[in-house]
C-alpha cells in the first residue's frame, strides 16, 4: 500500500499514499478527500506532477475528521471553528515584533489559520502543511484541555 515512488515530496514522511489508497483504508470516497480539501480541513502534499499524496499524519488527521463528524456530530463549520481557537500566534511566536492582535489568523474565528490568507507565516514563505499548528489538528479531541492550560 505505501507509495514512496515520488522523492520530490516533503521531508516529513517516507511513506506516501494516493487518494485511492487513503479512501480504501478509511472506507470513504476520493471525492470526500477532495471535499475536505475544499473545506479547508486538509492540505494534501502535491507532487511535482500535481498529484495529491498523503502521509501517515494525514491518514490520522482524516480519521480524526471522520470521528468529529460521526461521533461528536460536528459539521465542517464546527470543526473549522474549533481549529480556529488554536492560538497559533502564541504557539509559533510568528508575530514577534508585530502586534499579534493585527494578525489575520487572530481576527478570524471561523477557520483554521492555514485557511487564512496573508498571515505572517505565509508572507515569510512558510508551508502550512509543515506547520506545527497543522500537525496539532489531529489532537482536536484534547484541544479543550490544551487550551485551558495554554490560556492560564
Amino acid at each position: 500500500m505505501p507509495n514512496s515512488a515520488e522523492p520530490q515530496l516533503s521531508k516529513n514522511s517516507e511513506t506516501w499514499y494516493t487518494p485511492g489508497q487513503i479512501a480504501r483504508v478509511l472506507n470513504i470516497s476520493v471525492e470526500t478527500l477532495r471535499l475536505y480539501e475544499r473545506e479547508g480541513l486538509i492540505i494534501p502534499e502535491k507532487a511535482v506532477s500535481g498529484h495529491r499524496r498523503y502521509n501517515d499524519n494525514d491518514l490520522a488527521w482524516i480519521a480524526m475528521i471522520r470521528k468529529q463528524i460521526h461521533e461528536h456530530k460536528l459539521n465542517f463549520a464546527g470543526i473549522r471553528y474549533v481549529l480556529s481557537m488554536l492560538p497559533c500566534w502564541e504557539i509559533k511566536n510568528c508575530c514577534l515584533g508585530a502586534n499579534y492582535i493585527d494578525c489575520p489568523a487572530k481576527q478570524v474565528n471561523d477557520k483554521p489559520c492555514w485557511s487564512v490568507p496573508d498571515t505572517p507565516c505565509k508572507e515569510k514563505g512558510e508551508s502550512c502543511r509543515d506547520c506545527p499548528i497543522y500537525a496539532m489538528a489531529v489532537e482536536i479531541d484534547t484541544f479543550k484541555q490544551k487550551l485551558a492550560v495554554k490560556l492560564r
